[in-house]
């Protein structure tokens, strides 16, 4: 089949199913990080943990009315420091590539997150908020929260984020992570 062909075809199928009612999205489980309005991909996972895709000017006061004080980025290429300049709110940058994410970088990440949070509010996020920033949530709720992978794994693929299946490698990563040893690593003084 040629592409228009099947282009018409997904029209026609469309044009008649649209006097059908639409089925009503499944429950969002209420374990799952909460959405919040405004700033894009925004979700708070715990009290004093949010996740969002990349920020812009716009969001900072959004930021700031959730009391956030420090901002872990895992871009690569971007910093927020000029985003965040004047606002209050600390930057911090661990760059990560989606395709190469290694122990050390969950060491460093839940490192930060951890002493961030006796600050207050920490906001994570990368470009889009969905496969650096789901593969940290999920760490992070495996580690502190007791969550079992296959849930966090869930919550990670299916919570709304945004996930990019493309990236194996992070589904992959949280099904042989050994937990124990991770966290055993991440509480041992930094040399």
């Amino acid at each position: 089949m040629t592409l228009p062909y099947l282009l018409l075809l997904s029209l026609a199928l469309a044009a008649g199913s649209a006097g059908a009612q639409a089925p009503l999205p499944p429950e969002r489980n209420t374990e799952w990080a909460t959405p919040l309005p405004q700033v894009s991909n925004l979700h708070q996972v715990t009290p004093v943990l949010y996740r969002s895709a990349k920020l812009d000017s716009s969001d900072v006061a959004q930021l700031q009315a959730l009391g956030v004080k420090t901002v872990i980025s895992l871009r690569s290429f971007h910093s927020d420091t000029q985003v965040l300049e004047g606002s209050g709110i600390r930057a911090v940058r661990i760059p990560i590539n989606t395709w190469a994410i290694r122990d050390k970088h969950v060491v460093e990440t839940m490192r930060s997150i951890r002493a961030a949070e006796q600050q207050g509010p920490v906001l994570l996020h990368c470009l889009h908020g969905a496969d650096r920033t789901g593969m940290m949530a999920a760490m992070y709720r495996m580690l502190y929260q007791g969550w079992p992978r296959e849930k966090a794994i869930d919550e990670l693929k299916n919570g709304g984020y945004g996930y990019h299946a493309v990236w194996k490698n992070i589904e992959s990563y949280l099904k042989r992570v050994d937990v124990a040893a991770l966290r055993a690593q991440i509480e041992q003084e930094k040399p």
